[in-house]
């Protein structure tokens, strides 16, 4: 019994040391010793003074990472190409608010999200506080019979803000 006890002991520390080893020789590491963002930021969401009973409701910084840190959920930014190449979030789909076709909408959206279940979790974000993109095109969304659409208010400007991420296909001035 004794001699099980010493070989669990050995295989851990190996383990510790190979992942240790492993941590500092390939890229995306984790400090060890580290300080660690903080990513609630204690305000809860940001609603913004426009919002109505019956939109979908506003996420936090902390639950919008969450979710893309899980990988399940579609994140949308609603501002212009010219804006989504220049910062957004990674993974992000573009579908610009301000294009969207008239009358029925059902061809547009199955084409961006492609053919997405209508209950699949859908976060819909634009530059942030000055922008109301995200909110007009998480209602129409939910218009559209989506019933897992979140809106991030605090948008690509907070994400970025909280040193999080930002995925850029071009260069743009500030």
């Amino acid at each position: 019994m004794n001699y099980n006890f010493r070989q669990i002991i050995w295989l851990l520390v190996f383990a510790a040391i190979f992942g240790i080893v492993r941590n500092k020789l390939f890229s995306g590491g984790v400090e060890l010793i580290g300080n660690w963002r903080d990513l609630s930021s204690g305000d809860g969401p940001i609603v913004p003074p426009s919002a109505e009973e019956g939109d979908p409701p506003f996420i936090a910084i902390d639950v919008a990472q969450m979710e893309h840190s899980l990988g399940k959920t579609i994140f949308i930014d609603a501002r212009d190409p010219e804006e989504f190449v220049c910062a957004t979030i990674p993974g992000s789909l573009n579908m610009p608010f301000e294009y969207l076709p008239e009358g029925d909408l059902k061809p547009y959206l199955d084409s961006v999200l492609g053919g997405a279940e209508k209950d699949l979790p859908l976060i819909v974000f634009c530059s942030g506080e000055e922008c109301d993109l995200s909110l007009h095109l998480a209602r129409n969304l939910q218009d559209e019979g989506y019933t897992g659409v979140m809106i991030f208010f605090g948008g690509a400007t907070e994400w970025e803000k909280f040193e999080l991420e930002i995925e850029r296909s071009a260069e743009c001035e500030e």
